[in-house]
């Protein structure tokens, strides 16, 4: 076979598997690459749970914010993305998508979609978040002072839940 058109088929067939994949320019799908790359470059993982296909508020999000430059742009010193798609049609998803993405959704206790976690470098959770309004220069600036203040806010709910917690247990007589 010709060398051409060998790598134009080859080149096709990358197109192909490329466009049946959910995963947003400049995100990945694979959580253990992005923790690793989070703790080499020193920056967080902004870690989106969606339902690409399904879900309209995630379909808003892409269309609004992930799919124009000025988003990656103004992540790409602070956050290693992550895109974790729990679509109605599982052929959208990488094999280790499909096997992984179930188990981080019930890992991070996620209820309902778009869902965003800013965690460290380790998966712990410094942030939530979720869909908001404003485009892209306004979710960089969310996601931004998120990152600054996202610590003493976990810290801080962690300490009420704890609270909540006790006083459950004085009620029943513990």
């Amino acid at each position: 076979m010709d060398r051409k058109i060998l790598f134009m088929l080859i080149s096709f067939a990358a197109a192909i598997a490329q466009a049946a994949n959910s995963t947003p320019n400049g995100f990945t799908d694979n959580y253990d690459e992005a923790l690793a790359e989070a703790g080499k470059s020193g920056k967080l993982v902004y870690a989106c749970f969606s339902g690409s296909d399904w879900c309209g508020w995630c379909k808003r999000l892409d269309k609004e914010v992930f799919s124009k430059e000025k988003f990656l742009k103004g992540v790409k010193d602070d956050f290693v993305l992550l895109y974790v798609d729990s679509p109605s049609d599982k052929e959208l998803l990488s094999e280790r998508a499909k096997e992984a993405n179930p188990k981080l959704v019930e890992k991070y206790g996620i209820q309902g979609f778009p869902t965003a976690l800013i965690l460290d470098a380790e998966g712990k959770i410094v942030a939530k978040t979720g869909y908001r309004q404003g485009g892209p220069a306004k979710y960089v600036k969310h996601l931004k002072a998120l990152k600054k203040n996202g610590p003493e806010i976990m810290k801080i709910t962690e300490e009420i839940e704890a609270l909540y917690k006790r006083l459950e247990a004085l009620e029943k007589g513990e």
